[in-house]
């Protein structure tokens, strides 16, 4: 949601869902939904991390900067 609210996904996004949820065999849908929520999944923990090392970084430069 937090990634949708941002436009990261933009048309794309919309795309490849409606792609997945088109697909007429249940199985090879369930599939590439899987494999979506998957790949967002991953996009949103490469977000997160490279926010954690960012922060990581301000927080050493700040606690530096007080000795």
């Amino acid at each position: 949601l937090a990634l949708e609210q941002a436009d990261w996904f933009g048309s794309a996004h919309q795309a490849e869902v409606l792609k997945a949820a088109g697909i007429a065999d249940p199985d090879e849908r369930v599939s590439a939904v899987r494999t979506l929520v998957a790949e967002e999944t991953r996009i949103s923990m490469l977000i997160g991390v490279a926010v954690g090392l960012e922060l990581g970084h301000i927080l050493i430069e700040s606690s530096e900067g007080k000795d």
